[in-house]
């Protein structure tokens, strides 16, 4: 394999590295799903004193 071939493979490869990378950063941001108060992994005690909290 010729030296210009490997140089032109190392940097494809590193522009798909640094495309998927920037993409993770910049990309849409997930919720969790359990930020709200409608979590049903939250106790009902712990919503109502976040309900309290919140006045």
């Amino acid at each position: 394999m010729s030296a210009t071939l490997q140089t032109v493979i190392a940097l494809a490869l590193v522009a798909v590295a640094a495309a998927l990378l920037l993409r993770s950063w910049f990309g849409k941001k997930k919720s969790s799903g359990c930020g709200s108060a409608s979590c049903s992994a939250i106790s009902p005690e712990i919503k109502k004193l976040q309900a309290r909290l919140k006045r």
